[in-house]
């Protein structure tokens, strides 16, 4: 019903407008552009443009730089911001002044490499020192100067660790070998003994192979000249000047800042440009003309072309209807109070081209299931105002829109469902219901849940009876769905006649039902040949009404939902009114319970009633009648990732 009409439509025009087309088309917004196929002799244009190389190394250099900066700190965001990843407000005019300084990208990006690799080079100067360092710490207390660690020709110097059992093996081991040694013990600790170890360079392979075969750690030669205290002062010095160039680099990098609107509008100027170069790059050409294909909606056709041909002299606009097996896109129209419902519907999927968008048929539910979930005017009032702020102070677009808007809507409607069954804040306030309180009637409550049920499952056959009959298969629409409706009205009334004491209503039950079970014994088996299995399947087709129970059945999560919202509400406020008895501090206790525990049962309570309300309409409502594997309607259009381009004064 709510799907927009597609026109496929074809530009032509002289090659010297191609530029200015292409501009014009993405600032509008309004056309999906197809590639070009190379059929029928008809090639593509040209193929990836050269230019379009350059403007990647720029993105890629900007990028860099970007992320270089924010290796040093992000910009800092406001609570919504932060809420809703905002991105820069930028005007229009700001935007094209600062994308027009070309020279800007090598600059800075010379800069941030530099000093990016000063910084490399410091860091891994002061991990290598500070690794040198801790293996010199343990041994302090030797005197000898490292540089005689090397020893002479004909003895040999080593410095080790292992725990003392292995050392004694080891020193054991050589003895008995005949290998001339000595071992003098540098240090203790935690198990681990620290030596130095002299001998015979002529029994230096045996030696060392005795130490490793009992565990014992070598430490390679260190190198550095003076003792071991010496080294690590000198060590330390240098980790010291180390640092405080880091931090002289590190603070000249926070000065480049003040950059940060600049770059972020230079990178999305520029991933602009390469997108329209792409997408000319993929049209039709000659070295005269281009020619491109796309998708309109129908009532922008006559902008889009007044517009074109108005603006460029050599280009006209041809548009046709959709043809049998073409790849139609998939647009939702809906009135402005419809629209936000439709984010209900994206998330699930879209429609088929040849479906219905339930957006309309969904809404109204959608509206009374959320109410009767959260249930509570203060809650509904305060979801209505944060969402409204949120689309106030941010600038949201697409489904994230709808669904902020759709929130602000459901706000109203569970301030309505509060005032009717006497939810405010809980019993926080003392306010009578205007219908009834589900707490104290529990059942009556259920008995609601399962009417909206019953009354959406019924829409949804009716819907899948009109569209079976506008597909022109009346048949199926009566076998498939009208069967079925009389059937579960005759139960329905079988079950609820006797109690509402109508007579009328009683005695037409079980026709309704036989009648309509026969109908469906007759039918669901028509696929059959065999005249059995044809009978055979319709019997069987009557184990269906265990699957519309169980539907039904699932409409009580609208009562669970409401009570438990009510109750947790209420408990908060029996925990809070409990503290106000206690001197001074009391009534603070109790503000800070009372705004901590409302604001966490709103939070957890509008997921829930989103998330379940939306679990009915998916589950439910759309297994009766939905067709869905719609491809979503891709225009050509303006596309930023950094900043938002606002009006003059906007900002």
């Amino acid at each position: 019903m709510a799907i927009a009409e597609m026109l496929k439509i074809t530009v032509l025009g002289h090659i010297s407008e191609e530029k200015g087309v292409a501009d014009f088309l993405y600032d509008v917004g309004a056309v999906e552009i197809l590639e070009a196929k190379e059929e029928d002799g008809v090639q593509g244009r040209r193929g990836r443009d050269t230019a379009i190389s350059d403007l990647d190394r720029k993105i890629s250099q900007l990028k860099y730089c970007i992320d270089f900066l924010d290796r040093f700190g992000k910009p800092k965001k406001n609570l919504i911001q932060q809420f809703s990843g905002g991105k820069v407000l930028v005007p229009q005019g700001r935007f094209i002044e600062l994308a027009s300084d070309a020279n800007f990208v090598d600059e800075i990006n010379e800069k941030c490499r530099s000093y990016d690799f000063r910084l490399s080079e410091l860091t891994t100067q002061e991990s290598q020192a500070s690794t040198l360092l801790d293996s010199l710490r343990p041994w302090i207390q030797l005197d000898l100067p490292l540089s005689e660690l090397r020893g002479t020709n004909k003895t040999g110097i080593l410095l080790g660790f292992s725990p003392r059992e292995s050392l004694e093996a080891a020193v054991n081991e050589a003895a008995e070998a005949g290998i001339a040694h000595l071992v003098e013990v540098v240090s203790e600790e935690r198990k681990e003994t620290r030596f130095v170890a002299f001998y015979a360079r002529q029994d230096e392979e045996k030696f060392t192979e005795i130490l490793k075969k009992n565990d014992i750690t070598i430490i390679p030669s260190l190198g550095p000249s003076g003792t071991v205290r010496d080294e690590i002062g000198r060590l330390t010095e240098k980790l010291a000047r180390n640092q405080r160039e880091q931090e002289e680099l590190r603070a000249e990098v926070t000065k480049l800042f003040v950059h940060r609107e600049k770059l972020y509008s230079l990178y999305d100027f520029y991933s602009m440009e390469k997108e329209k170069m792409l997408a000319r790059s993929r049209w039709y050409g000659t070295r005269e003309s281009f020619a491109l294909e796309g998708w309109v909606p129908r009532d922008r056709i006559d902008q889009l072309k007044r517009g074109l041909e108005s603006k460029f002299e050599s280009t006209c606009v041809l548009a046709r209807e959709p043809e049998e097996g073409e790849d139609v896109p998939v647009l939702l129209a809906n009135t402005p109070v419809i629209t936000p419902f439709e984010a209900v519907t994206e998330i699930y999927s879209l429609p088929g081209r040849k479906s219905i968008d339930p957006t309309p048929m969904l809404a109204p539910f959608f509206f009374i299931f959320f109410g009767l979930c959260l249930g509570d005017v203060g809650y509904g009032i305060a979801l209505t105002a944060i969402s409204l702020l949120l689309l106030k102070k941010v600038r949201m677009a697409g489904i994230a829109k709808k669904l902020f808007t759709l929130l602000a809507i459901c706000g109203v409607s569970s301030a309505i469902a509060g005032a009717l069954t006497g939810g405010w804040l809980g019993t926080l306030i003392k306010v009578p219901p205007l219908w009834f309180n589900p707490l104290d009637d529990p059942m009556r409550m259920l008995i609601v849940s399962f009417i909206l049920g019953i009354v959406q499952i019924y829409v949804g056959l009716a819907i899948k009876f009109y569209m079976n009959v506008r597909q022109g298969n009346p048949s199926a629409a009566v076998f498939d769905q009208g069967f079925w409706m009389i059937f579960l009205a005759g139960l329905i009334f079988l079950l609820v006649g006797p109690s509402l004491g109508i007579a009328w209503l009683s005695r037409s039950a079980p026709v309704l039902a036989i009648a309509g079970a026969l109908g469906l014994i007759a039918t669901q088996g028509r696929h059959q040949k065999n005249p059995i299995a044809r009978l055979g399947s319709g019997i069987l087709s009557l184990y269906g009404v265990t699957g519309y129970l169980s539907d039904v059945l699932s409409y009580s999560r609208l009562l669970a939902l409401g009570l438990a919202s009510s109750v947790i509400a209420g408990v908060i406020d029996t925990m809070a009114l409990m503290i106000t008895g206690v001197p001074v501090l009391g009534w603070i206790v109790a503000f800070v319970i009372l705004a901590g525990g409302h604001l966490f049962n709103l939070a957890i309570n509008v997921v829930g009633s989103y998330v379940h309300s939306s679990r009915l309409q998916y589950v439910e409502f759309f297994s009766k009648f939905f067709e869905g594997g719609g491809r979503r309607f891709m225009p050509f259009a303006r596309k930023t990732r950094y900043v938002e381009l606002v009006g003059k004064g906007d900002a």
